[in-house]
Formats: structure tokens, C-alpha cells, sequence
């Protein structure tokens, strides 16, 4: 081979590795201008998303085109094969995290089912979205807002594990004897308030009767805002609790709300004069659903469950699980729901309409608290808007962001799939306690009674102390 030959393969083999490093990020660069709301109309995510993908994709490029063989070709392989190392490290996570993830959809094995088998009243998991929509639901009086009473609810599946809970009368995951006495506090929300993935007695809800015996969990996974509040309306009469603690998760939240805003019989939640039903009035609904779950139970959760609800290709074109154990993963730029404080405002006015008092928990992602750089102003947009909307309508917020960071592994409190471990479950439910033991919060012109508790707290439990408590208002 000719020296003329050699030099013309160099600079072949120079340009082709820089100009696919390059294409790869300036492929990432223009995806997130496609979708500019979500990943560029904030500064974090202009900066992850636009500017700095943008930056390496021309410099690999002016290189693989401008400079000298010498140089370009040791920067193209060089970048070539770290891109290819981390799509390999991104497969091996993914891989990884394959028990998790059909953990979380419910896969069963031979052995799992034996467990349930004998069990007639087992359903695996489920949202009440979906079995609203798959029940033909008209009209909110007779949409399912709870699970299915008395029955055996699959939490998750784990290897070697089935962790299940007991429904009580009205369908969720609380011992019966709850409701033999009059109820201090209400925790509405989603997976986190279900107990999702902990057995019964560690989830959060046991957690907190050990400060507040009467403490009653109204949480089912996929639950957004828009469907909370439709609980309260619900059940609140019935149990008129003191306290209401409606919780926020920052991971899904936001997006479960604009889902159930398309819903008609949902939205009608946000109307003064809205008719929530009573149990009695959703009858029909849960036993079309529970057919629906019975054809559900047959159906054997496969890969191509998992990669059509996953997402998967996707977050691995974006290398989304190396970015996360990197600090690097922002979520989307969340866009203003006004919705939202009108939740807020109904949950608390009918809170009020039996003299009991309302307050919003902020439930951090595990994504603030995990990698090399974890940081927090990718995520500011998201809370500021929920401090905006509870500051407008005087609802006390509870962070744990603030107790949260103060732990010395804040990603121990959380499980491999992104719930709330054992440990986090106790520091969350302390740390509810505490605040609503020494922080009223301001109902119809009045301070609400604080909550009498167990004042036996761990350290470092005192979240609405200092400037964050001023911060979040109330």
C-alpha cells in the first residue's frame, strides 16, 4: 500500500469516527429542540439538552473535518469507543434492572403462583385509570376510586418473593380496625402512600400509626392529583379525618394530572356543586373491573410488556440509566397546569367542610439523590410551580426534599425500584409526623390543632424548621 494510499485511510478512518460521534449529539441536540418544551424551554435542560450536546457534536466534527489526521484520528476512536463503552454500560444496567422492572409490572413464576393459587381474591396490580376506561365509565358517582374490597392485591413480584396486602372494607391497603375509631389523618396519593413493593406493617401509612394510631392510607398506584381529590370527595365525608395529607410525587404527578384532565367524569371533580358518589354508587364499576382483573390474572406479563411500557428503546438511545447513575438526567420541563391550585383549593375547602385541616407532601425522585453530580436546579421548575399553587391557596407543604438531604446516603431511602425502602418509609413517616405535631396549618381563617404524636422522632427529623418551612408558606 502506497503512502498516498495510507494517508487517504487515515483521514477516511479520522472523519467517519469523529462524524459519528458527532451525529450521535447533534441527534440528541435536535430531538430536544423538536420537543422544546419539555427539554430546552428551561436553563437546566437548555444546558444538558441543547448546549452541551451541541458543543461536543461540533467539536467532534470541526475536528474529524479541520484537523490534522494525527490529531482527528486518536479524538474519533478515542470518542467512538467511550460512546460505545457507555452504550455497553447501559446495557448492562438495563439488563441489570430486568428483575426489577417485571417485579414492578407483576411477573409471576411457577412458584409465585403456587403461592396465590389458592387465594380466589387475588388481583395483580392495577391503576384506576385503566379500570375506569376498560369499565366504559361515564360519570364520576360511578368511577372506581378504590381498590377492590377485601381482596388480595399484588404489590410486586421480586425474585423468590410475592408481596401482597389485604384490602380492607372499601378496597385499600389498611388493617379493617382502622376504621373503629374516628380518623386523625388521611393520606391520599399514589404508589408511595399503596406501600408499594413493602410489606405490610413497614409501607409508610404502618409507619405513621406508630405516631398517629388512626392513621388511614387511601394511596393507589398511578394515582395523580385530579383522582386524590375525587377520593377525598368520596370518602372524606364518610370519615371525616382531621387531617388530610394529599401527596405529591414529582416523578409523575404532573403528568398523571393532564391525562385525567382529558378524562370528562374525572375533570368535573374541579366543579363546586361536583357529585362524588358514595362506595354503594361505584358497585357496578368494580365488578366490571373485577372481570376485566380476572382476564388480566390469566395473562402472563412478557418482554414485550415490559418494552412497550418502558419505553426502552428510547432511554437507551438516550443512555437515560447511565445519565441517571452519572447525576445527569433531568426530567422534562414541566408546563404550567392551572388545574392544579384548583385541586388544591377543593381538597382543602372540603377538608374544611368538616372542620379538618389540609396539607400538600412534596415526594422527591430518587433521581435528585443518586450519581457523581446530583444536583438540584434541573428539577426547581417542577417544584417551584407546586410551592407556587399551594403558597397562592395558604396549603402548608411538606418537604422531604430538607430531611431527605440530610441523611448521609439519601438513596438508601429509597429501593432499587425507585420507591420508598424500609428506610425511607420511616424518615418520611417521622417526618410527617413532626410536621403536623409542630406546624398548623391555616384553615378557613384558623390555625388547626396540631396533631397529638408519639414525639419519640428520630434525629434529624425537624423539616419545616428555618427558612424551608417559611420557604414552602402555609
Amino acid at each position: 500500500m502506497s503512502g498516498k494510499q495510507e494517508r487517504e485511510e487515515s483521514v477516511w478512518l479520522a472523519v467517519t469516527a469523529c462524524t459519528l460521534v458527532a451525529l450521535y449529539f447533534l441527534a440528541s441536540t435536535l430531538y430536544a429542540l423538536v420537543h422544546f418544551d419539555e427539554f430546552a424551554s428551561a436553563i437546566p435542560q437548555f444546558l444538558r439538552y441543547v448546549l452541551a450536546p451541541a458543543l461536543l457534536g461540533a467539536g467532534f466534527l470541526a475536528v474529524g473535518l479541520l484537523a490534522k489526521p494525527r490529531w482527528s484520528r486518536p479524538v474519533g476512536i478515542y470518542g467512538l469507543s467511550l460512546l460505545a463503552g457507555l452504550f455497553l454500560f447501559e446495557g448492562f444496567l438495563t439488563i441489570r434492572q430486568l428483575s426489577v422492572h417485571f417485579a414492578l409490572l407483576g411477573r409471576l413464576d411457577e412458584d409465585q403462583r403456587a403461592v396465590l393459587s389458592d387465594d380466589k381474591d387475588f388481583v395483580r396490580g392495577f391503576t384506576l385509570r385503566q379500570l375506569n376506561l376498560l369499565a366504559g365509565v361515564k360519570g364520576l358517582p360511578e368511577t372506581m376510586l378504590s381498590g377492590f374490597p377485601r381482596s388480595t392485591t399484588l404489590l410486586c413480584s421480586p425474585p423468590g418473593q410475592v408481596i401482597t396486602y389485604k384490602a380492607d372494607r372499601y378496597g385499600f391497603n389498611n388493617p379493617d380496625s382502622v376504621y373503629g375509631a374516628s380518623v386523625d389523618l388521611m393520606l391520599l396519593g399514589d404508589s408511595f402512600v399503596e406501600g408499594f413493593c413493602l410489606r405490610p406493617g413497614v409501607d409508610l401509612a404502618s409507619r405513621l400509626r406508630q405516631h398517629v394510631p388512626n392513621t388511614v392510607s387511601m394511596g393507589i398506584r398511578g394515582n395523580g392529583p385530579l383522582i386524590e381529590l375525587a377520593t377525598l370527595g368520596r370518602y372524606g365525608p364518610i370519615l371525616k379525618p382531621n387531617h388530610v395529607v394529599m401527596a405529591f410525587f414529582e416523578g409523575n404527578d404532573w403528568e398523571n394530572l393532564q391525562r385525567s384532565l382529558n378524562q370528562p367524569w374525572l375533570r368535573i371533580a374541579l366543579q363546586p356543586d361536583a357529585r362524588f358518589g358514595t362506595p354503594s354508587s361505584a358497585v357496578q364499576t368494580v365488578h366490571k373491573a373485577r372481570s376485566v382483573m380476572d382476564e388480566i390474572n390469566k395473562e402472563e406479563v412478557t418482554m414485550t410488556d415490559l418494552v412497550a411500557r418502558r419505553s426502552f428503546l428510547r432511554n437507551f438511545a438516550a443512555l437515560q440509566m447511565t445519565g441517571t447513575s452519572l447525576g445527569l438526567l433531568y426530567p422534562k420541563v414541566s408546563g404550567e397546569i392551572p388545574e392544579f391550585q384548583q385541586t388544591l383549593r377543593r381538597a382543602k375547602k372540603l377538608t374544611e367542610s368538616w372542620g379538618g385541616c389540609f396539607y400538600l407532601l412534596y415526594i422527591p425522585r430518587v433521581d435528585r439523590f443518586v450519581g457523581l453530580f446530583p444536583s438540584d436546579p434541573g428539577f426547581s421548575h417542577l417544584e417551584d410551580l407546586v410551592r407556587q399553587a399551594a403558597a397562592a391557596e395558604n396549603v402548608h407543604v411538606i418537604h422531604l426534599k430538607t430531611a431527605f438531604r440530610r441523611h448521609p446516603e439519601p438513596a438508601r431511602l429509597y429501593a432499587p425500584d425507585a420507591h420508598f425502602s424500609q428506610e425511607g418509609a420511616v424518615l418520611a413517616a417521622d417526618t410527617i409526623a413532626h410536621a403536623l405535631s409542630t406546624t398548623p396549618s391555616s384553615s378557613a381563617g384558623r390555625s388547626c390543632a396540631p396533631v397529638l404524636v408519639d414525639k419519640s422522632f428520630g434525629p434529624g427529623t425537624n423539616l419545616l424548621g428555618g427558612d424551608e418551612g417559611r420557604k414552602f408558606g402555609g
